[in-house]
């Protein structure tokens, strides 16, 4: 609910000289990349490094001047600040690259500090890149004419989960490629981190306002019997109005505003802690779901399943958009029949695929492992069936010749039979004579 941590006032900005600094960092972070799959030594890879961000900044500085000279000054100061939502984004990498180095050294075989932190620079920059881009082309009418400026303004919010993830897996992809790595090995390796640093982006989407929920009829019911409880803190998001009721001055009240989730001042549903502590209890699983894997990439598999069912369920006490109908009754961005929303059709599509695949997986997982053993039980099974058909088969047969055999025993007696009568007779003839 405190959308920014720290003030630092109205700056002057050049705009020019920020960009170079993003570009700077983000430069040497990729040269120290290259330096570590090289294995350079420190000279070389000093060499190397000083080249890459010489040359880049050379092309962002004429780049910049060739398209962006008009806007290298804003028209007025800007408010700089430390705000809650950058700030737990930051977080939540650094706790998830700081658990990755811890369990790298438990791995068989041990997966270096060098090697996470290099990850991390490129999972760090794809999720980013991947989740702002799916959010602006999901939300594509907030960023048209004057607004389009704000694309690229991620310290407010307006990121896509989804997104987040295609975009480090494809950049992951990229430095497992280029680093030789086992890429889904990896992936199952680095997934727990993932929920982790989901449970600290959702704690600053609380602090932000943004991803709010429904109204909560029986918290607001207390709210309005008791206008001195507690409560109100906690489970409404305070406007501009709000904050200079706490003598907070014009100016900072504005930013600090809650924006679209102060409408109404009345108690939402904290869904954004819903989702952190779902978030945390996928971490919690997966840590120890990891070590009794069937294949590589169930890890995986499990926390799309895992986080599929918890954005589902989430997305019933999300508050819709201001132009859609009853948005105190439904989720956010209805798609279909005003009950459903773009992010449970997502949920629903991804769950049951990562549920065919694991089952399917762990289905022919069985079957190698047992291959490797030297099992075969669909073999023996079919092996046993034919087994008892042939017994059943013979077993007919001797019956059939045991029938046979005793009818030509019987003719054989009765034949026998005869020929001794006669011979009796002919005894008898002869003594009578």
């Amino acid at each position: 609910m405190f959308k920014i941590l720290f003030s630092f006032g109205y700056w002057s900005l050049d705009y020019l000289y920020i960009t170079l600094v993003v570009v700077a960092l983000l430069l040497l972070a990729l040269s120290q990349s290259y330096a570590s799959a090289r294995k350079m030594k420190f000279l070389p890879a000093l060499s190397v490094s000083f080249g890459i961000l010489v040359v880049g900044l050379g092309i962002t500085y004429f780049l910049f001047n060739a398209f962006f000279i008009e806007k290298r000054h804003p028209d007025q100061p800007q408010h700089i600040a430390i705000y809650s939502y950058g700030f737990m984004l930051m977080v939540s990498f650094i706790v998830g690259t700081i658990w990755l180095i811890i369990q790298g050294k438990k791995e068989k075989p041990a997966i270096e500090a060098d090697t996470v932190l290099d990850l991390m620079v490129f999972i760090i920059i794809g999720s980013i890149v991947g989740a702002r881009l799916v959010y602006v082309a999901t939300q594509s009418q907030d960023y048209t004419g004057e607004s389009a400026k704000n694309i690229l303004l991620i310290t407010e919010g307006g990121l896509s989960i989804h997104g987040g993830i295609i975009g480090a897996l494809l950049f992951g992809w990229l430095y497992c490629k280029f680093k030789g790595l086992e890429y889904w090995k990896m992936v199952d390796f680095v997934i727990p981190a993932v929920a982790l640093g989901q449970f600290f982006g959702r704690i600053g989407c609380f602090l932000n306002g943004c991803c709010y929920g429904i109204k909560l009829d029986v918290i607001d019911k207390a709210i309005q019997a008791s206008e001195k409880s507690g409560l109100k803190n906690i489970f409404v998001f305070p406007n501009a109005e709000t904050w200079k009721s706490r003598g907070m001055g014009d100016d900072l009240s504005r930013f600090y505003d809650a924006g679209t989730a102060a409408i109404g001042q009345y108690a939402r549903h904290p869904t954004q802690l819903y989702e952190a502590v779902g978030a945390l209890l996928i971490f919690w699983y997966l840590t120890n779901f990891r070590k009794n894997k069937m294949f590589t990439g169930h890890v995986f598999l499990m926390y799309i399943w895992l986080y599929s069912l918890l954005r589902f369920l989430v997305e019933e006490y999300r508050f819709g958009s201001p132009e859609a109908e009853k948005v105190d009754e439904i989720g956010s961005s209805i798609v279909l029949w005003h009950f459903i929303t773009m992010a449970q059709v997502a949920s629903i599509i991804l769950g049951i695929v990562a549920l065919f695949l694991m089952q399917d997986l762990k289905r022919r997982a069985v079957l190698t492992r047992m291959l490797k053993e030297g099992k075969t039980p669909a073999a023996k099974d079919t092996e046993a069936e034919e087994a008892e058909e042939v017994e059943e088969e013979l077993d007919g047969e001797a019956e059939t010749e045991g029938e046979l055999i005793g009818v030509g025993q019987e003719e054989e007696t009765m034949d026998g039979d005869e020929v001794t009568d006669d011979e009796k007779q002919v005894e008898y003839q002869d003594d009578a004579e």
